[in-house]
């Protein structure tokens, strides 16, 4: 199954912050959720995790192009 992102929550400091949990919709219209540990640990195992510019190869939570997306409602 490959998992498109389209939001995200973050943890905000004072100095930084980093992408907590992905979300999206899946294939079936379902909404899915889960923290940066399990998508890295679900990439590792085979799935895939999309952007609208393509696969991610690693899931890594300073990414700016993670941290540009919404706010997962």
């Amino acid at each position: 199954m490959a998992y498109r992102i389209t939001c995200i929550n973050k943890a905000v400091s004072e100095d930084s912050e980093a992408v907590t949990d992905l979300g999206g919709i899946d294939g079936q219209g379902e909404r899915w959720e889960m923290s940066v540990e399990e998508a890295a640990e679900a990439l590792a195992a085979g799935e895939k995790f999309l952007l609208e510019d393509g696969a991610l190869d690693a899931i890594d939570p300073a990414s700016k192009k993670l941290l540009k997306l919404p706010s997962c409602p």
